[in-house]
């Protein structure tokens, strides 16, 4: 075969491929797009995905229709969203955080992420902060240590449901100094703040979402924060890491996912809408309410985030929450 002829069956195939990937994608947003939330309304997960749903539609000229599917530790949700057509119609919004915790807690059986198409990350939020109500008897991490350690048996903690990361941080920053602490599960972020504030539990840990209104109030403090740098909302709470807690959580955010092998055409323009929907000024103003930092990070590092969790992360949750 002469190069000649070669080329010109290679540039054939290639123009086919670009018609038929131009045909994928202008097929793409033929009806309302369906976004998912893995949990009941109201939360700083649905609060985010509402708030990106105008941007979101205005970009890809389409309309954005948000559903919540709580139950099950989100295992409704991503079960719907790997059943549903790859056509990006369908997409999931929850953090790869709570999915890898979900898993090595125990909730999966699977390695679920393994099963969708990773779309991109909308923004950045610490895993979790501690939290006590303003006349608890210390005012910070140092005093709640000492407490615990005059007290033996009496400090508890509330938090989500057992097995799970703020699970983990309650074990991992008491056994970081030497107390013991009782983990007192709840429904949400809600029976576990009003837990706090009723002195059910002495401390709890939260999104920083759930604890900045009470600390604007009054009610309550910040003790530690999860995140790399003190968050601006709330600049006297300290990081663990200034307070020796010497615990490498990950920084959580809420990405969009799809269900697995859709069309690279439709996936990036997806991931490409993201990325313009996050810099959109309502949604930037309804992400700093949430204390939610409105950053964009695409599948690549997302995937390279998440294989630090498995190898960090991971067995700490293996050891601490063991199968059955």
């Amino acid at each position: 075969m002469s190069i000649g002829k070669l080329v010109s069956i290679v540039c054939a195939a290639a123009a086919s491929w670009c018609v038929a990937t131009t045909a994928v994608a202008q097929t793409f947003a033929s009806k309302p797009i369906r976004v998912i939330v893995p949990f009941a309304a109201g939360g700083a997960n649905d609060l985010v995905a509402r708030a990106l749903q105008r941007p979101l539609g205005k970009v890809l000229g389409g309309t954005v229709v948000v559903e919540n599917m709580a139950g099950a530790s989100t295992k409704i949700a991503t079960n719907e969203i790997i059943k549903s057509a790859p056509d990006g119609h369908t997409l999931l919004l929850a953090g790869n955080v709570a999915l890898l915790g979900y898993y090595y807690s125990g909730t999966y059986d699977t390695k679920i992420w393994e099963q969708m198409t990773i779309l991109g990350q909308t923004g950045q939020m610490p895993w979790g902060m501690l939290e006590a109500r303003a006349d608890a008897p210390f005012k910070n991490w140092a005093e709640l240590v000492a407490y615990a350690k005059k007290n033996p048996g009496k400090l508890s903690a509330g938090g989500p449901a057992p097995g799970g990361m703020m699970n983990l941080i309650v074990l991992e920053t008491a056994k970081s100094a030497g107390i013991d602490v009782t983990y007192v599960p709840f429904a949400g972020g809600g029976p576990s703040g009003t837990a706090l504030l009723g002195g059910h539990v002495e401390y709890r840990v939260a999104q920083p979402s759930e604890v900045y209104p009470n600390v604007r109030a009054g009610k309550t403090k910040g003790i530690a924060v999860a995140f790399p740098t003190r968050m601006p909302e709330m600049p006297e709470v300290p990081t663990f890491k200034e307070l020796g807690i010497m615990f490498d959580i990950p920084v959580f955010g809420f990405d969009y996912w799809g269900p697995a092998s859709m069309p690279p055409a439709i996936a990036s323009q997806i991931t490409r809408a993201i990325e313009q929907a996050v810099k959109d000024p309502e949604f930037v103003d309804v992400a700093r309410r949430l204390v939610y930092q409105p950053v964009f990070t695409g599948p690549e590092a997302l995937k390279e985030s998440m294989r630090n969790f498995e190898k960090n992360i991971g067995p700490k949750l293996e050891s601490a929450f063991p199968r059955k």
